[in-house]
This record gives C-alpha cells, sequence and structure tokens, in this order.
C-alpha cells in the first residue's frame, strides 16, 4: 500500500495517542473507505501497543525477514512484525517509541528487498532507524528553542510542536510542523529543507522564515525573512499544484485544497515579534485575535457579543503584556473586559 506522507504522519499520531480531533476525524474518514485502510491502522496500532515502555533500537532485518516471508508465501498482506533490542540506560531517543514510525518506511515501498545488494540493504537499514522522529512540544504560555542535527536552529511558539529525525538521512531534511516556529535554516544545497504543515509543504535551501499552521487554523502563512522558498499545496494533485516563490520580505497563505495565494509584500519583523516577546495582528478577526491570546497567555477569553468575533482587529505591541494587550484591544473594540486569574471577559 503506498501513502503519502501526510497520511503515515496521523496513522503515527493516532497510535501513539498524540492526534488531535480534527486529524483524528480526518483519519477515522480514510479508515472508513475501505477494510483494508482499516486493517492497516488496526494491525499498526497493535504493534504500538504490544512494544514495551521503554526506550528501544529497532532489528530492522528481522522486520524486512518477516516481510519476506510473508511475501514469499503468498499470503494476506499483513503488517510486518517488528524486532526490538532493549538499550542500555542512558542512550534517549526522545520521546517516541520507533515501530510504528519506521513502518512508513516499510510499507510505502521504500525498500525492495530483493533489488538491494547486501552494501544498499544495510544502508537502508541505518537510514530507517535515523528516520525515527522526535518531538518538540509546547504547551499555551510556553516557548521552546532547539536546533536540529545540520545546525538549523528552531523557534516553537506556544501550544505548537515539531517532529524532526534524531540525524537527517537520505537528499532531504524534512520535518512536520503543527502550529508556529521560526526556521534559521543551516545552508546546505545539496540537501533541501522541507516543512510540512496542514496541506502545505515549504522547501527550501538555507533561509530563514516564519511558518503559522494551527490544526484549527483555515490557513498556513508562510513570511520570509531572508532567502527564497517554495510554498505548495500537498493535497492537490500533482498536475494541479501551482508552487508560489517567496523571497526576502514577502507572505503568503494556503488555505486547504487550494494552491498558495499570490503573494504580498510585509514587514517581515512584525510577523516575527513574537520570537521577542511581542505581537502582531494584521487585520486579523477578533476570533483569531482570542485564539492567539489563549495560546500565549494560558487563559480562557469570552467574548459576549458574538458579533465582534468576525470584526477585523490591527494591532502591534512590541513585548505584550496581557492586561495592556486586554486594555488597548477593548479601546479599540470599544468594549469592556473583566479578569479573574486565567478566566477574561470581553463585554
Amino acid at each position: 500500500m503506498n501513502l503519502d506522507k501526510k497520511q503515515w504522519l496521523l496513522i503515527q499520531r493516532y497510535v501513539t495517542g498524540n492526534i488531535g480531533p480534527i486529524e483524528k476525524r480526518d483519519l477515522e474518514n480514510w479508515m472508513a473507505e475501505s477494510l483494508e485502510n482499516r486493517r492497516l491502522v488496526l494491525e499498526v496500532k497493535e504493534i504500538w501497543n504490544q512494544a514495551p515502555p521503554e526506550e528501544f533500537e529497532v532489528d530492522v532485518q528481522h522486520a524486512w525477514e518477516q516481510f519476506r516471508y510473508r511475501n514469499q508465501k503468498n499470503t494476506r498482506h499483513k503488517a510486518p512484525i517488528i524486532g526490538y533490542v532493549r538499550k542500555k540506560p542512558g542512550v534517549g531517543v526522545y520521546l517516541f517509541r520507533a515501530a510504528a514510525v519506521l513502518l512508513v518506511a516499510l510499507f510505502s515501498g521504500l525498500f525492495v528487498y530483493h533489488q538491494m545488494n547486501q552494501a544498499e540493504q544495510r544502508e537502508a537499514e541505518q537510514a530507517s532507524i535515523f528516520n525515527v522522529l522526535q518531538e518538540l512540544e509546547t504547551d499555551k504560555g510556553e516557548k521552546a528553542r532547539v536546533t536540529f542535527s545540520d545546525g538549523t536552529r528552531v523557534t516553537l511558539n506556544s501550544a505548537s510542536s515539531v517532529q524532526f529525525p534524531q540525524e537527517f538521512r537520505g537528499d532531504t531534511r524534512e520535518v512536520f510542523l503543527e502550529g508556529e516556529a521560526y526556521f534559521e535554516v543551516a545552508h546546505n544545497p545539496d540537501k533541501p529543507f522541507i516543512v510540512h504543515s496542514q496541506d502545505a509543504e515549504i522547501e527550501v535551501l538555507g533561509t530563514e522564515f516564519n511558518v503559522r499552521g494551527w490544526n484549527e487554523d483555515p490557513n498556513v502563512e508562510v513570511v520570509v525573512r531572508g532567502g527564497k522558498v517554495s510554498v505548495q499545496s500537498t493535497i492537490l494533485q500533482p498536475d494541479e499544484r501551482t508552487p508560489v516563490i517567496l523571497t526576502e520580505g514577502l507572505k503568503t497563505e494556503l488555505e486547504r485544497g487550494q494552491n498558495p495565494m499570490e503573494p504580498v509584500r510585509v514587514d517581515p519583523v512584525r510577523h516575527l515579534l513574537w520570537t521577542s516577546g511581542g505581537m502582531y495582528f494584521d487585520n486579523e478577526p477578533l476570533h483569531r485575535v482570542v485564539q492567539d491570546l489563549e495560546r500565549r497567555f494560558n487563559v480562557n477569553v469570552t467574548v459576549e457579543d458574538q458579533s465582534l468575533l468576525n470584526v477585523p482587529y490591527t494591532g502591534t505591541f512590541q513585548y505584550a503584556e496581557l492586561d495592556e494587550v486586554l486594555t488597548v484591544i477593548g479601546a479599540s473594540m470599544e468594549v469592556g473586559f473583566s479578569r479573574e486569574g486565567s478566566e477574561v471577559r470581553f463585554h
């Protein structure tokens, strides 16, 4: 069964319990399309549930021997059994058990056993191990920074997550983002850097850019501070895709099921204020402003007059303190507000 990377990521998140409600609905709809789809997910989940909670390495050779044996026997296609060996204490692979993630490589046909000589097989096995994804995740009110193995630096906004391999192998450097992050990509013209966010694929060689794309948002926003990136949809068929090229100071937005919009010129510094403690809203409907406030300050915001939620708001805060932001928004929207702990109400 040949699945795209987005489907494998959804399956991985589903079996590990890290899937959001919208992604879960999408995967369950896909499972309902055929018995084969449903069986595949259930088999992956069974492998995951049988794996021990301790960290482990994957015995790829054993997995492939099982896979080849079943093919030769012409039996019904089943998920290969993943062997494992326990690691010595102190050797860490951050957060993810490897079995379900490795199935991305096993099922998607990246390896064809009988076409490989021994050296090629070993190289592929090592690549699979290093493709096990690690995850950095932030809660509401938090930000985090991480440096990848290639030297790329990432600043992760609140309520966001980024998944990345322990070490980049192969011809590309690929990561998966949910939420917002600022990337300072280490230059490597021989190995493009690719960010997957919702239905968008952002490809660069070496640059600085910001990606905003929470699952609950209707679109993905990409702003380039320096260099050049290519943005395209991954949900459209290849012959329907129209990539957009962004250079310094340009922004595009990509709605689900659509090609990216024509680039517009913006001030990237404003769009990056969040990395230094500020906030910037550019004609944003109030409901998105509320979402940002909830993520940034870990509060619950209620707007009594629902008709205000679609009213656009523009504002810049060099360094955002919650009470200051609430006061300015209230004055601009001509509404009052009250705050009790983490509960905020506009009235």
